[in-house]
């Protein structure tokens, strides 16, 4: 029984090291919003290459904008910041979007839109180095909720 104690502690911490490293929303501005408007989310733990879904809709990186959260990086272009893991997110309320309550979510992948090698050796070079494991096996997603306004 003493050997089981140090096996649940160590599986309890990789849990949390696990979950502790997904990517969050710290705040959200503005929380509704007609058609075309900019919402802004600053985020924790977002490395990578942001996707965002609302109302079936996807809008992939280049679409999004990213600045950085920190004012020393608010100026670093898009690409830099992808690997920055503290940023805020922009996007833009698709216009064609009715009013209502949509789950917004927020997917955090690990390479360039469309390059699945990329991808694919990254995830493969962050397993050789045990460091950025709660990084790689976490959450890739987080979800928000925004007000759709009429026009």
């Amino acid at each position: 029984k003493r050997r089981s104690i140090p096996y649940a502690g160590s599986l309890f911490a990789l849990v949390i090291g696990l979950f502790a490293c997904a990517p969050r929303v710290v705040e959200m501005s503005p929380k509704e919003g007609s058609p075309g408007t900019t919402v802004s989310l600053s985020m924790e733990y977002l490395v990578g290459w942001p996707r965002v879904e609302i109302g079936g809709r996807m809008m992939d990186y280049r679409q999004l904008k990213l600045l950085g959260l920190n004012p020393d990086s608010r100026e670093l272009p898009g690409e830099k910041l992808a690997w920055i893991e503290d940023k805020i997110l922009q996007f833009r309320i698709p216009d064609d979007l009715p009013a209502g309550e949509y789950l917004v979510t927020i997917h955090d992948d690990k390479g360039p839109p469309g390059d699945r090698v990329y991808a694919f050796l990254e995830a493969t070079a962050y397993l050789i180095f045990p460091p950025v494991w709660p990084f790689v096996f976490r959450s890739n997603e987080t979800k928000v909720v925004l007000r759709v306004l009429p026009p």
